[in-house]
């Protein structure tokens, strides 16, 4: 690579082989035209940006056609100001499109190489012949950046997203590992410590000397028994809420919107807010990629328990609906609410890994499936989050 780029003329020596008073060599990104090297370098070169099949340059950057023009004067100021153009001062131009890596223009060209001189000086038949000479390699040289540019986001971006999802999962295992900890875990001690009363209670009454059983002593045993019962019962409905936490058929096999229902009811108490669905049965959400409803039903599933835990909420309402092309997912509660501002604050001072709100798990899921998330909150008016994902 060392070896081509010490081959490849730069701008500098481009405009002494070529006697230019100018040389810009230009990169084609996307629908712009952005400066990749320019002699002599200008301070402001970094924010020239034309636009492909607009002026001289853009055209011969569509057209993939070569343009020699023996005066010319530049409508675009800056582009002026490069040149070092005064005011109605004309420029001789020689403009070439630069190949990609095949060294062909079946697509657009990667690039254009722009020469400048005085109008007294034209550029000529050979000059145009030697820079053709040169495009291609000049043009192997930016398509060869450009793809190493390319590499170095791609990679950028992956890991970010691989450091996204690793942070999901740990906060999806810690969510639950505190679940099973203060529910499971809690019922099955003191379902131990109920049982453990009620044998020691029986081993008494076994022990009695009398062959007629302690009343008073059965009763106990079965007062404790009847409790145990009932931490088992706990217990079981505590794990069976924990696995479905962690997957849900509903979602597999009646799709998001059904799961989004039985989300609601399934998290509806007694002693608890009143939870209201809003749910477009007429949206055509159907087009859904699987991973996306997934992950918008993990961002439900959070809402919903955060606003359940934390908000001291009289009502929340949970809604899906489709607007235009986009799937909208909301939750609004009428609880204490809080200041974002300062939930940003905690969450990135602390160290533990706390997420307050929840709102550092559902943001990197909405990272992960490209959707947008607003939260709009303040300290005792309630929370709304609203979660957008385009299709």
């Amino acid at each position: 690579m060392s070896r081509v780029a010490a081959a490849v003329p730069d701008a500098a020596e481009l405009a002494a082989g070529f006697g230019a008073d100018v040389v810009i060599l230009y990169r084609v990104e996307g629908q712009d035209l952005t400066i990749a090297d320019m002699s002599p370098m200008h301070p402001s070169a970094g924010s020239l940006t034309l636009q492909v099949g607009f002026g001289v340059t853009g055209r011969v950057a569509r057209t993939r056609s070569p343009v020699v023009l023996a005066e010319d004067s530049p409508r675009n100021l800056l582009h002026r100001q490069l040149l070092n153009l005064k005011p109605h001062q004309t420029v001789a131009r020689l403009c070439v499109p630069l190949p990609g890596l095949d060294g062909r223009f079946e697509s657009a060209a990667v690039g254009v190489l722009a020469m400048h001189r005085v109008p007294r000086r034209p550029f000529t038949d050979d000059d145009l012949e030697r820079a053709e000479a040169l495009a291609p390699i000049l043009g192997l040289r930016l398509h060869a950046e450009q793809l190493w540019l390319a590499v170095n986001r791609h990679r950028t971006e992956r890991d970010r997203l691989i450091k996204q999802a690793i942070s999901a999962q740990e906060v999806e295992r810690r969510r639950i590992a505190f679940d099973l900890h203060d529910g499971v875990t809690t019922a099955l001690a003191s379902m131990s410590f109920h049982l453990s009363a009620a044998d020691l209670t029986l081993s008494e009454v076994a022990d009695h000397e009398s062959a007629t059983p302690d009343r008073a002593c059965l009763d106990v045993a079965r007062a404790e028994l009847v409790s145990a019962r009932g931490l088992a019962d706990l217990a079981y409905n505590q794990t069976r809420a924990a696995i479905s936490g962690l997957h849900s058929l509903v979602l597999d096999d009646l799709g998001l919107v059904a799961a989004i229902e039985t989300l609601g009811q399934m998290a509806s108490r007694d002693d608890g807010p009143t939870i209201e669905l809003v749910v477009d049965q007429t949206a055509a959400i159907d087009d859904i990629p699987d991973h996306a409803a997934a992950a918008l039903y993990r961002i439900a599933q959070e809402a919903l328990a955060n606003a359940i835990k934390h908000a001291a909420a009289e009502r929340i309402v949970l809604s899906l609906r489709r607007v235009g092309d986009s799937v909208v997912l909301g939750c609004t509660d009428d609880g204490r609410g809080f200041d974002p501002t300062q939930s940003r604050a905690e969450r990135a001072g602390d160290s533990m890994g706390e997420q307050h709100f929840g709102l550092s798990s559902v943001a990197e899921r909405c990272a992960m499936i490209d959707a947008s998330l607003r939260v709009e909150s303040a300290p005792g008016r309630g929370t709304t989050m609203l979660v957008e994902l385009p299709l």
